[in-house]
């Protein structure tokens, strides 16, 4: 039976839905096939604050649309996409992202008293180049990938970027005679220093709530500030919907793991599970 899956790094979750529902902070990056059109929606645990150690649930509207031959227009919770280039192999176009605020929404007691942080909106570019390692299994390939954003709303300066690199299976042997595809890669995402300071950084009021830093500022610098793992499974429920299971392991670095926020309020370690679905039209 031919099947036209997607090579998903969705990251959801149903099990904090008793948390309060926000938009998803964050959106792994999902991969489909450019003829592909769809609707749904995912349902994620992601960490409460950039940094966090505490999680919450949060929603992510899925939407996709091809139009004048392979280019297509896709949001994906808090970003929207627009590929300009009809080609199979490469992809290539506009990304605007929003990126939530910070405030006293938070869990932990310290943090919710810092200065808020704006919601921040991002324009960029984007480019990817699907490499196949099988001509009779076309999704079975190689996705390099990357972007460059910029902020619109004044809330920090310079760029950030990611790098990609996406390794795309389809199992041989399928679970119930449902058709798997499996998805593992690895990202850099740069930020500059004012990224950094922003959302790393202690400074001004917020340096009496860190006692220990003794009346100095922290300000990081820039550089890459983390490196994230996406992975996935994702079939076929029925001829017309999509589910997928995922998530994202991030390791901050450097100054961001340093910061205060960071190593004495929260963690390192970030994380993204769950699960999503989406209905082929």
């Amino acid at each position: 039976m031919k099947f036209k899956l997607f090579s998903s790094t969705l990251a959801a979750t149903v099990a904090l839905l008793v948390s309060p529902i926000v938009l998803a902070q964050d959106v792994v990056p999902l991969e489909f096939p450019q003829e592909l059109n769809f609707v749904g929606l995912g349902l994620f645990a992601v960490p409460d604050y950039y940094g966090s150690q505490d999680y919450q649930g949060a929603v992510a509207p899925i939407v996709r649309y091809t139009f004048g031959g392979k280019r297509y227009v896709q949001l994906l919770g808090p970003e929207l996409t627009l590929n300009l280039v009809d080609r199979t192999d490469v992809r290539a176009g506009l990304v605007l992202r929003s990126r939530a605020r910070r405030d006293d929404d938070v869990d932990d007691e310290v943090v919710q008293r810092m200065r808020p942080i704006a919601s921040a909106t991002e324009l960029g570019l984007f480019a990817a180049y699907h490499m196949p390692l099988d001509v009779n299994r076309p999704l079975h390939k190689v996705v390099f990938s990357g972007d460059v954003m910029g902020n619109t709303n004044d809330v920090y300066d310079g760029a950030t970027g990611n790098l990609r690199v996406n390794y795309v299976h389809p199992f041989q042997k399928t679970m119930g005679g449902r058709p798997i595809i499996g998805n593992i890669g690895i990202g850099m995402f740069f930020a500059s220093s004012s990224f950094n300071r922003k959302y790393f950084g202690v400074v001004g009021t917020d340096l009496d709530l860190f006692a220990r830093l003794g009346g100095q500022e922290y300000q990081p610098d820039s550089g890459v500030t983390s490196v994230k793992i996406p992975f996935s499974l994702t079939t076929l429920v029925d001829k017309k919907w999509l589910l997928s299971l995922a998530g994202r392991y991030e390791r901050l670095l450097g100054d961001a793991k340093d910061s205060p926020v960071v190593d004495r309020r929260g963690d390192a370690n970030q994380w993204m599970l769950g699960v999503a679905f989406a209905y082929i039209f």
